[in-house]
């Protein structure tokens, strides 16, 4: 693709001539009714400079060529287990993503594990906690069993050294007459 530098070819436009930008951000100029530039190039149809596929994809396959890239394509199982792969340029050129992955491999066993014994942790604390509510539950109503009435009424009738007993008469208001009232 030929390109022109607009640095050095700074020429304004003539009568009948616009200014073009092309893609790659350089300007031309174009004769408004030919369709041409002025060094004879014809325009394409987006406007821009027409271009021949092979140049234009010649980029794109030097991209993509495995210059100085040693090419095996035969692997075997016995180079595998030799550990002649260890020597191969893919491997040292991976190893960062190798590293990479067994550290995030590690972390996440790592999770793991900690998470399980914190379920393990939260369900032991979950059965105890059941555990001392029912002795909670249990010493209540024994509670409210040994202050009923009749019990605590049993339980001084069985001891023979106390002197507290029952009431006979019902319990009665005394009225206090206040000062103001006189």
């Amino acid at each position: 693709m030929k390109r022109r530098n607009v640095e050095t070819e700074k020429k304004e436009p003539q009568s009948g001539e616009t200014t073009v930008a092309d893609p790659g951000g350089e300007a031309g100029t174009m004769a408004a009714d030919a369709g041409t530039f002025p060094d004879g190039a014809e325009a394409g149809a987006d406007g821009g400079e027409a271009v021949e596929p092979e140049k234009a994809l010649s980029p794109i396959k030097a991209f993509t060529e495995n210059e100085g890239v040693e090419q095996r394509p035969n692997l075997s199982l016995r180079e595998i287990l030799g550990g002649d792969i260890l020597t191969g340029g893919w491997l040292r050129r991976q190893m960062g993503l190798i590293v990479l992955c067994t550290f995030f491999a590690i972390v996440y066993i790592t999770n793991r594990y900690s998470s399980q014994q914190e379920i393990i942790e939260i369900e032991r604390l979950k059965a105890e906690l059941t555990e001392v509510k029912y002795r909670a539950l249990t010493r209540s109503s024994e509670l409210t069993v040994k202050t009923r009435q009749s019990q605590v009424e049993q339980s001084l009738r069985a001891t023979p050294d106390s002197v507290l007993q029952m009431p006979k008469e019902p319990p009665f208001l005394i009225n206090v007459k206040s000062e103001e009232g006189k």
